[in-house]
């Protein structure tokens, strides 16, 4: 008696030990294959946001057939264990509910990509460069160096301004004209120097226009067009200021002043 009920209990804890063991083997296929697939889709230049998707996907696929066999040897009945998970699934979804949401809004955005990994982008009030969408959110960082974690309910619901889903964008500088300045042709000139600087698109053309403000005062605005991702806006934006501010010196230095 003693004998076989020490039989039956050394059966039990080899059940619980192989079923042990078959989820920590899942673990690590999961890791394994999740690496070589990352490798594999950098190899062959898959799409990044594809690649995030599939991998995560290969993850959750590989730890939840490791979880079905450590069930399936412990209770010894692929039927109950499958009934047992549509119950845990269903308590699961009741009790986590934002969890779920945000993990399935993350999949949907993988899938439609209203943006990329890397684009600048405006949703929920924050503008940020798309560093990872994560089974719970997405990250931004601000272009003042801060991280920003948005669930991705919020993103894949909110309104999504892409900042960088076409080759060119269009950028504005406003400079107030001085008093003693002539406006005659200032425009003009303003609109043919920056027209002569190589980064900024010839079509559309650069726009320039004298704006007035609120307080009686003159404001000069360009507008132009820039192939951003191949030159430094900054630095783009320097050079326009700098000939709007020669173009006004020379309506200064000489002739008459109209308002």
């Amino acid at each position: 008696m003693l004998t076989w009920l020490w039989q039956q209990r050394a059966g039990h804890v080899a059940m619980i030990v192989y079923g042990l063991l078959i989820l920590a083997a899942s673990l690590l296929v999961a890791r394994v294959m999740r690496g070589l697939a990352r490798r594999q889709f950098r190899r062959t230049r898959v799409d990044l946001q594809v690649s995030v998707l599939a991998t995560r996907l290969i993850t959750v696929a590989v730890i939840l057939i490791g979880i079905i066999f450590a069930f399936t040897v412990w209770f010894g009945n692929p039927a109950l264990v499958f009934g047992g998970f549509g119950v845990f699934a269903l308590a699961f979804g009741l009790a986590f509910q934002d969890i779920l949401k945000n993990f399935i809004a993350g999949i949907f955005l993988l899938l439609e990509r209203p943006f990329r990994i890397g684009d600048e982008i405006t949703a929920d009030n924050r503008t940020g460069v798309v560093e990872n969408v994560e089974m719970r959110t997405t990250t931004l960082r601000t272009e003042d160096g801060e991280e920003v974690l948005i669930p991705n309910s919020l993103v894949y619901t909110s309104t999504i301004v892409n900042r960088t889903r076409f080759p060119a964008r269009q950028f504005t500088v406003s400079t107030r004209v001085p008093d003693a300045t002539a406006l005659d042709g200032l425009a003009d000139r303003v609109r043919d120097q920056v027209r002569a600087l190589h980064e900024v698109l010839s079509d559309p053309p650069p726009v320039t226009a004298l704006v007035p403000a609120p307080d009686g005062s003159v404001a000069l605005e360009v507008r132009y067009w820039l192939e951003y991702r191949e030159h430094d806006p900054l630095t783009v934006r320097s050079a326009v200021s700098q000939r709007v501010h020669e173009a006004i010196q020379s309506g200064t230095a000489g002739g008459p002043v109209k308002r």
